[in-house]
């Protein structure tokens, strides 16, 4: 039973360690997103209407991942 909980702790580091740069990666475009975008120009395109601004945000938001 211990050697599973180690073999599973150790696993999710090496998990942990191959996506940092990733994370890392994500967290800083956020960041620059975030210093550069305008609040409101943000709030004006995906904060009002119902089907526009979610239609606004899954096509800004599908190449993300890519």
């Amino acid at each position: 039973m211990f050697e599973f909980i180690k073999v599973f702790l150790l696993e999710s580091w090496h998990i942990l360690m191959d996506s940092s740069f990733y994370i890392l990666f994500g967290i800083i475009i956020a960041g620059v997103v975030g210093v550069f975008l305008n609040p409101g120009t943000v709030l004006n395109h995906l904060g009002r209407g119902r089907y526009s601004s979610v239609f606004k945000a899954a096509l800004l938001g599908v190449p993300l991942p890519l």
